[in-house]
């Protein structure tokens, strides 16, 4: 496990300064070339207008941010010890610990499947909120070892494709579960308390989310429908985004009790996992 946490510089360099500007923030950001290489601009665009924006939201977060800069590392060699004892997994994962500029929360790397980012601006400093979106991201992470353990080559998939992003999230949001369970439901898909209209949004509509993801994915993926579905960016069709997350979720409690725990997290192995979600979506 290596983590390389760079939060205390930010609040260094933060609280050294009458009035925070943009070169102080883009002074810390060059210090990173290599960690804001992954994070600008696939998860967050770099733009002198997202960054002041951001530049104007740091003072009420910045006592978050201290205390999650204290307790992150803390939980993150926790629910790592979990997963390796749950899973008998020798995960030795990285993670890059930042303050970013309000994009992505958290993400695994596109170039590296054992690299981990939390951008903490994005972040709740409760102690189970940050346990619950570090078991969901390790959860990733776990899910493609499962699958390389099965022999399975992961440059085949078509990671572009939202019937697998509906996969992988929702195998990541039913790991999180089982290393850090008892919590309100909402909770595993907002990493905080806000999240049950959300919630109820999708049990309420259930049928409807079912049916308008089953044309999307039968009609071609673009970045559109990658957005709406799976991004903070959407929402456009039912109010509330993500909810291609709780989709996930569900067709992987439904595969569970159709073929067990073990087969459903490597059913991506061996089985056209597109063609099997679509007959789900359409029942």
């Amino acid at each position: 496990m290596f983590i390389q946490n760079s939060i205390p510089d930010f609040l260094a360099l933060y609280e050294s300064k009458k009035e925070f500007e943009l070169l102080d923030l883009e002074s810390y950001i060059n210090r990173y070339p290599d960690v804001y290489d992954q994070y600008f601009p696939i998860h967050c665009p770099k733009t002198g207008e997202r960054l002041q924006a951001a530049i104007k939201k740091y003072p009420v977060k910045i006592k978050d941010i201290r205390k999650i800069s204290t307790k992150l590392p803390i939980i993150i060699e926790e629910i790592e010890t979990k997963y390796s004892n749950a899973y008998s997994l020798d995960l030795n994962l990285e993670y890059k610990l930042i303050v970013g500029t309000y994009g992505s929360n958290a993400f695994v790397t596109r170039t590296n499947k054992r690299e981990i980012y939390f951008a903490v601006e994005k972040l709740s400093s409760e102690t189970n909120h940050l346990k619950v979106i570090v078991a969901h991201e390790i959860g990733h992470v776990a899910h493609f070892s499962f699958a390389t353990q099965n022999e399975m080559d992961l440059t085949k998939v078509d990671w572009m494709h939202g019937l697998t992003t509906l996969y992988t999230e929702g195998a990541a949001t039913y790991l999180s579960r089982k290393i850090v369970p008892g919590l309100n439901n909402s909770v595993y898909f907002t990493y905080d308390d806000d999240g049950d209209l959300w919630v109820n949004c999708f049990e309420e509509n259930k049928s409807e989310v079912k049916q308008r993801f089953l044309e999307d994915a039968s009609s071609g993926w673009d970045m559109k429908k990658e957005k709406e579905w799976f991004r903070l960016s959407g929402g456009s069709y039912f109010g509330h985004n993500r909810l291609g997350y709780l989709l996930g979720t569900d067709y992987i409690e439904h595969l569970v009790e159709r073929v067990g725990e073990e087969e459903a997290l490597v059913f991506w192995k061996g089985n056209d996992l597109k063609a099997d979600i679509l007959v789900w979506l359409g029942t």
